[in-house]
């Protein structure tokens, strides 16, 4: 079977739960988290996912772009592989790990093929936290969603370290989809332009 793909480059700071999120995504039957390491290069995760309103399974393919490297050029080079979407991971209980969400939104979107792709900003963590009555939180998170359109997808809470529950899930599907639409929308004008 030849699926259709959509590829999501995940950004966030180093140790914030990236690859163990993506992992929660893509092993949703695994028992125990991933073991957390500091990130060389790039990691690549795959997720078989099943389109809500049914049709063919689409491939989702996560890049998680390291955030720290001794050359930086080298995330530019991830960002212009042709991703379809973004991911922001954030730590809902730690505030710093907003402190940088512009400036990585910044950074992969002064790639010229990602302007205008899907982002999303995932709150995570085992805390819930209402992002909307923390000044702090939402100074940094609202000029984002009306400057670039991010989405705000908030897992914190999670019952489990390993399973994401049925609202979490569908949170993300959601993204899923409108990535697979714009990707679509973008697939179409492209065209247009050609003939």
């Amino acid at each position: 079977m030849n699926n259709a793909s959509i590829r999501i480059g995940v950004l966030g700071e180093a140790t914030i739960g990236r690859s163990e999120l993506i992992n929660r995504i893509c092993r949703p039957l695994n028992s125990a988290p991933s073991i957390t390491s500091i990130q060389a290069g790039p990691m690549v995760d795959v997720l078989d996912f099943e389109r809500l309103e049914g049709g063919d399974n689409v491939w989702v393919e996560f890049l998680i772009i390291p955030s720290e490297t001794r050359h930086p050029s080298s995330r530019q080079m991830l960002y212009s592989i042709g991703l379809d979407a973004l991911i922001l991971v954030c730590d809902s209980s730690v505030p710093r790990t907003f402190l940088r969400a512009a400036e990585w939104i910044e950074d992969a979107s002064s790639t010229a093929s990602l302007q205008g792709v899907p982002i999303a900003i995932v709150l995570d963590g085992s805390l819930a936290a209402d992002w909307k009555a923390n000044t702090m939180l939402s100074n940094i998170i609202d000029p984002l969603v009306a400057s670039r359109g991010a989405r705000v997808i908030d897992l914190s809470g999670c019952i489990s370290a390993a399973v994401l529950d049925t609202r979490q899930q569908r949170l993300l599907s959601l993204f899923y989809e409108h990535t697979i639409c714009s990707k679509a929308q973008k697939r179409t004008a492209a065209a247009d332009r050609v003939c």
